[in-house]
């Protein structure tokens, strides 16, 4: 029963590099992840994979039963393996991750944590500090982000952390090309629309540029009431919206036909979508925050503005054009080849050893010559 976004994927790209790699693993999922009432989207299943199931994957937890997370917890400390790794994203899962591992460190496991976030975007004092007591019950971090690698030594200097960002997310098809390229240049905005993500910005960028020969699509489920989204871009003809979820048929057709991928988030980590990008060999106009001055090379692989800033957005969409877009595709499919899933399974391997170090970057990049950005918010205190 797959689930629907960037790290239902991930755990299905990464489970199959494992498996190439000859390590043998095995995944337990969750038969009810989100309840309906907390879901802020349409659903959380992906309804074109339906019946899919991954290989040596288990659905056994119901966010909502303990009786699963006990059930579930004791039959993964009973195989006794090397190590058992938790994604930690969201502070829904705490009460749930507390108790499965809990009763696996009771049985000497050792356990590894994939940090996608550190704390919720936005999060109160109470969720910093819960995350906080949940992450500390790991032996070991694989983090995306070098601002997560600074924020997780300081926490806990002598625990192991390895760093490598989002591989690239290969499973996507190939475009039908079904989508011409319109006016002097296409952008996309794609993913979940939430606050952080900073779509307003954009917004407020693309109209003080009043140009009707610059394109945006916005292709995302919104998670809310989007009737002042629809109604604050009613009369601007430039603008597309399509706010639904949509399938890698059809989502390939809209990064095809993108110049640049656009994320203006206020906050960040990794991101999925700057890994769907670089798939299609898009270069990518972001915010300087988090995660992505990991990956993206400024005047390369993208354009790095800062975060919140409407005016700077706009001054980096005027500069840029669709000679500047091929350019830096050319940098992007030479740039990708140096981080995959077969290099994030060695970094992830490497946390077994209870003596491994703290990792190093898995791809080339300079931290020295990375926009110097402001905390992301990703702090673990409180």
């Amino acid at each position: 029963m797959p689930y629907r976004g960037g790290i239902a994927h991930y755990n299905s790209m990464l489970m199959r590099a494992l498996t190439a790699a000859g390590i043998t693993a095995r995944l337990y999922s969750f038969k009810r992840q989100y309840p309906s009432w907390l879901y802020p989207g349409q659903s959380d299943r992906d309804s074109s994979l339906e019946g899919h199931r991954e290989q040596n994957t288990e659905y056994l937890i119901d966010s909502l039963n303990p009786l699963t997370w006990l059930a579930t917890a004791r039959k993964i400390a009973n195989e006794q393996p090397d190590l058992v790794v938790f994604h930690w994203w969201t502070i829904f899962w705490a009460p749930c991750f507390f108790v499965m591992m809990s009763v696996i460190r009771r049985r000497g496991i050792r356990i590894a944590m994939i940090c996608h976030n550190l704390v919720d975007h936005d999060a109160s004092a109470w969720k910093r500090f819960v995350s906080s007591v949940l992450l500390g019950r790991a032996d070991a971090y694989l983090v995306h982000s070098s601002q997560h690698v600074e924020a997780l030594c300081k926490r806990w200097p002598r625990k192991p952390i390895v760093h490598h960002p989002i591989p690239i997310y290969s499973h996507y098809p190939e475009p039908k090309g079904s989508l011409p390229p319109r006016g002097r240049l296409e952008l996309l905005f794609f993913g979940f629309i939430r606050p952080y993500k900073g779509l307003d910005v954009l917004l407020d960028a693309v109209a003080a540029l009043g140009r009707d020969d610059i394109y945006l699509t916005v292709v995302g489920e919104y998670w809310g009431d989007s009737t002042q989204l629809r109604t604050s871009v009613a009369n601007a003809p430039n603008i597309e919206l399509h706010l639904r979820y949509m399938d890698d048929v059809e989502a390939a057709e809209y990064f095809a036909r993108a110049d640049f991928v656009v994320l203006p988030y206020r906050s960040a980590t990794g991101s999925a979508v700057a890994s769907v990008a670089f798939h299609y060999d898009k270069p990518i106009i972001a915010s300087a925050t988090g995660g992505l001055i990991d990956v993206i090379i400024d005047g390369q692989t993208g354009v790095l503005v800062p975060a919140g800033d409407a005016s700077a957005l706009a001054a980096a969409i005027a500069s840029v054009d669709r000679t500047s877009a091929l350019a830096m595709s050319a940098h992007i499919t030479t740039f990708k080849q140096s981080f995959n899933w077969a290099s994030l399974c060695k970094q992830l391997m490497s946390l077994v050893d209870p003596t491994t170090s703290l990792g190093k970057p898995a791809i080339p990049y300079d931290s020295n010559e990375a926009p110097t950005t402001t905390h992301d918010g990703s702090s673990l205190e409180p």
